[in-house]
């Protein structure tokens, strides 16, 4: 089974500098993310923003320490931590999600490109 942590943050150079952190530790396979723009209240003001959506992509086993590496590390005061189980993936990618969060670092070097 795979997990998706889902979570937003205000700039590039933030969301960098975790994603970094994280697959470098072990604690997530990958982090895609992308600009945004975000439609949401906050402290009873209407806000339009843009941020950087990121999908931290982790095993069951790396899934608590990564939630609290983020909660941590996260400039926002309230940030999004969401997790999603994904019941579904192909065997050779949820085996390289495995192998890539046990024990920190993969033993064997990957090639994203051959994913």
């Amino acid at each position: 089974m795979g997990i998706v942590i889902i979570s937003t943050y205000p700039d590039k150079r933030s969301l960098a500098k975790i994603a970094n952190n994280v697959v470098g530790r072990g604690l997530a396979a990958c982090v895609n993310y992308t600009k945004i723009n975000s439609v949401y209240t906050w402290k009873g003001k209407l806000e339009n923003t843009e941020e950087f959506v990121a999908l931290f992509k982790t095993s069951g086993k790396a899934k608590g320490l990564l939630k609290k590496e983020i909660a941590k590390t996260h400039p926002y005061e309230v940030p999004e931590i969401v997790e999603l189980t994904v019941d579904s993936v192909n065997v050779a990618y949820q085996k390289w999600l495995v192998d890539s969060t046990s024990k920190g670092k993969s033993k064997k070097g990957y090639n994203a490109s051959k994913r």
